[in-house]
């Protein structure tokens, strides 16, 4: 179905063996949550994540792209801004520059969906090289979507 209906179909690039850690531990120390940490194992195996991206790159050749992960839940899906505190809780997401809200999994679910993941880059001041607080806009970031005509995604 993704193969026949979408032009060109993305999936969160994560790494699954680090994903599924053990807990045991050592003799010396053992691990705490072993039992919660081996189910949760078990239930990210069994979702076969890396099966449907062979199964769809397979269907649709040249058309799957795969999306770093790293600061697709902590970016903005309005704006662009990362910031870590604007993940208030595991299911909410309000940003602390531009305000948006919405459930913390769709915001993640449209960046992937846009393309963007990656690498962070903190606002830096013209000449200083320091870091500045979130304000409404910063004078280096580069214009945004909304802002030049381009339509979100």
């Amino acid at each position: 179905m993704l193969a026949r209906t979408y032009d060109l179909i993305r999936f969160e690039k994560l790494n699954i063996k680090n994903m599924t850690h053990s807990a045991k531990g050592t003799v010396e120390q053992p691990g705490k949550n072993v039992a919660q940490q081996s189910g949760l194992n078990r239930a990210n195996l069994a979702q076969g994540r890396g099966l449907l991206r062979q199964r769809t790159e397979y269907k649709a050749p040249g058309r799957v792209e795969d999306v770093p992960a790293p600061y697709t839940s902590l970016r903005c899906s309005a704006c662009g801004w990362i910031d870590r505190n604007s993940r208030k809780s595991q299911a909410e997401f309000e940003c602390v520059s531009c305000g948006f809200t919405c459930h913390a999994d769709t915001n993640a679910a449209t960046n992937v969906a846009a393309g963007q993941g990656g690498i962070c880059r903190p606002r830096r001041t013209a000449g200083a090289g320091g870091v500045t607080t979130a304000t409404s806009r910063s004078s280096t970031r580069e214009p945004q979507p909304n802002w030049v005509g381009i339509p979100l995604f």
